[in-house]
């Protein structure tokens, strides 16, 4: 029913438009960051209400840089002032980089992941680890978010060239790692940049993405290597915004079928016990947050989450994951590089994880 009224409400819209009935504007344009056009396949029965992204000046996106040498107090600058990046980035060296993006509602100074992400990459080596913050355009409505998500991977993009031109970093090694909506503006980031070495998605998000074209989405073409873990692939209630569930990369990882993840499907009574002691964002948002947690655990652990390539769920299920005659294996998370198909290859990969710390 929902599904229908959704159509409908596309077909009429599309209709009073072509026939001047109503009238918006088409395209966004701010500067060099280029123009953004709210035309299809950025509006379609998936995307039936397509907002302008707001402006720069409104999203306000923070990078800020962290390296072996200031792990804990990292160098931040303001998107709109790349061109002061020289003085800002003293620390910033000829070595590889890491970016971190969140989500929605996702807030750096109030979500311990990214700089427990951010402390994972840095034990493993000596890197340039920057966290993208992004909050003041991630909040609701989630269809303002959305729209928000293709102006952050914008400016990602002119970050990355402008590392490129005075900092002698090269796309190839450059990283990015992405959450939710954050697996997206990934996405856009890459598009922009040819030769992007990997893109990492955590748990992409769904609502908006979905059965879209490539352009509107994550795509194995934003990247050399793109790798997803999805997690929370069949949500109906996650705050956050269901993810996606179709294969949107080089390696796409299940764990745990990619959906309710162990200790995440409990009975009342547990539940109302974790959500006083976890809070409300992990309590709604339990498996859909789980796609991080394998993710920093990968980075450092000495036992990697090794997953079978197979066709999908059944084949898995049913032990029919024969790929050619032979089993294909490869670790979820950090260390998915090492094993990656051939360029012209996509494959999904599944595994089982523990409940708990350890997974």
């Amino acid at each position: 029913m929902w599904l229908t009224t959704i159509v409908q409400y596309y077909l009429i819209s599309m209709l009073l438009l072509h026939h001047g009935v109503i009238c918006i504007e088409f395209q966004k344009c701010y500067g060099e960051l280029g123009c953004f056009s709210l035309r299809h396949p950025f509006l379609s029965p998936t995307r039936p209400i397509n907002a302008a992204p707001l402006s720069p000046d409104f999203i306000r996106t923070k990078f800020i840089l962290y390296t072996r040498e200031n792990l804990r107090r990292g160098q931040e600058i303001d998107a709109r002032n790349i061109g002061e990046i020289g003085e800002s980035w003293s620390l910033f060296k000829d070595r590889p980089s890491q970016l971190i993006v969140h989500g929605f509602i996702d807030y750096y100074n109030t979500v311990p992941w990214l700089t427990e992400l951010k402390d994972e990459l840095l034990i493993h080596g000596d890197y340039n680890t920057i966290i993208v913050d992004w909050h003041h355009g991630n909040l609701p409505p989630y269809t303002q978010a959305t729209a928000n998500t293709r102006v952050v991977g914008a400016q990602i993009a002119v970050l990355i060239k402008h590392l490129q031109g005075n900092f002698n970093a090269t796309p190839d090694n450059i990283h990015i790692i992405g959450h939710s909506l954050g697996a997206h503006i990934a996405g856009y980031a890459g598009e922009r940049i040819p030769g992007l070495g990997r893109i990492s998605a955590l748990d992409p998000a769904g609502l908006y993405f979905t059965g879209t074209d490539e352009i509107v989405r994550l795509d194995p073409g934003d990247a050399v290597l793109v790798d997803t873990i999805h997690s929370d692939a069949r949500s109906t209630n996650n705050i956050l915004g269901s993810s996606i569930s179709q294969a949107v990369s080089h390696m796409d990882f299940y764990p745990n079928l990619g959906y309710k993840q162990p200790s995440c499907e409990r009975d009342v009574v547990t539940l109302l016990s974790n959500l006083i002691n976890e809070g409300i964002r992990e309590f709604f948002a339990c498996s859909h947050l789980r796609s991080i947690e394998f993710y920093k655990e990968s980075i450092n652990c000495k036992c990697p989450f090794m997953a079978i390539s197979c066709n999908n769920e059944r084949h898995f299920k049913t032990n029919k994951c024969n790929n050619d005659g032979k089993d294909v294996w490869a670790p979820m998370g950090f260390r998915a590089d090492k094993y990656r198909p051939p360029t012209d290859k996509q494959l999904k990969y599944f595994t089982f994880t523990a409940e708990k710390k350890p997974y």
